[in-house]
């Protein structure tokens, strides 16, 4: 497969109408076809002569339904759309994993618990967030979202590279045809000259995504205090907050990033986790 092809793969753990909503938009703005994914495991191989032929026949019926309302979302959205509907046995972990490194992002939704506590606590999406190979959208499932008229936001330091989230989040305004707003938010404890330099190296690197990008509207914003609620109080606009992750697979994404860990926790829309290295496929 071409990696012009690689779909937006969404992974649905029960009926997620904002995660498969947000996919098939997804999968229109990057032109790509949409993969919907349900994955059904027992605990151990062994469970199968536990549980009976008939739980097995009902596990499969429900993961049908599943994938039967996932369906439904796709063809009220009304778009042409090119997509493939799996379910699978087997790990989510293992087989997202797998999936991810062709996909070109994935979506993941929430369920019974809060969507933040899968995201960073759950072994499922904790995983995912700090080793899939592709950006990680999670849809939170929200009575009260955000208004999402405030564009795209992108989380930098100045300190870290952000190469990679920089340019997703560039291609996503431009995709969009959304502004960008780029919020410079400095490590604790950054002395007053080192804050300088950060905001001089920032601004020198969006001027060189603004030239690939012109028809993306830039604001810039910056705070050396604490940096969350800002950081919150954006996302209550947004159509989505990108943050940036490290791309290896020791160092915990809740302890690398205490900033997202709050952000994500009380974020009001879509936020996508980029690796650092992140390159379009």
């Amino acid at each position: 497969m071409h990696t012009n092809h690689f779909p937006v793969l969404v992974g649905v753990a029960d009926k997620q109408p904002a995660a498969v909503a947000y996919a098939v938009a997804e999968a229109v703005r990057l032109r790509r076809p949409l993969r919907v994914v349900h994955c059904w495991a027992l605990p151990s191989p062994a469970s199968a002569f536990y549980v009976g032929s008939e739980t097995l026949g009902a596990m499969r019926v429900e993961g049908q339904e599943v994938l039967d309302a996932a369906a439904a979302v796709v063809a009220d959205s009304g778009v042409d759309l090119e997509v493939e509907y799996v379910m699978t046995d087997g790990s989510p972990v293992d087989v997202l994993s797998e999936a991810a490194t062709r996909a070109a992002a994935l979506v993941l939704g929430s369920d019974d618990v809060p969507w933040f506590d899968r995201f960073l606590g759950g072994e499922m999406s904790g995983h995912l967030a700090r080793t899939a190979a592709c950006p990680v959208v999670v849809v939170p499932e929200r009575n009260v979202p955000g208004t999402g008229t405030g564009g795209v936001v992108v989380t930098v330091d100045g300190d870290t590279s952000a190469a990679g989230p920089l340019r997703y989040a560039f291609e996503q305004a431009d995709a969009r045809q959304e502004a960008l707003h780029v919020l410079h938010a400095a490590p604790e404890a950054t002395l007053r000259e080192d804050f300088q330099n950060h905001h001089a190296n920032v601004a020198e690197i969006v001027a060189g995504w603004k030239e690939q990008y012109p028809d993306v509207t830039v604001f810039r914003s910056t705070t050396d205090g604490a940096p969350v609620d800002e950081c919150i109080q954006a996302t209550a606009e947004a159509s989505l907050v990108v943050i940036g992750r490290h791309h290896g697979h020791s160092t915990p994404f809740a302890k690398a990033r205490p900033i997202a860990l709050t952000v994500l926790r009380k974020a009001q829309c879509p936020v996508a986790v980029v690796p650092l290295d992140y390159a379009r496929p």
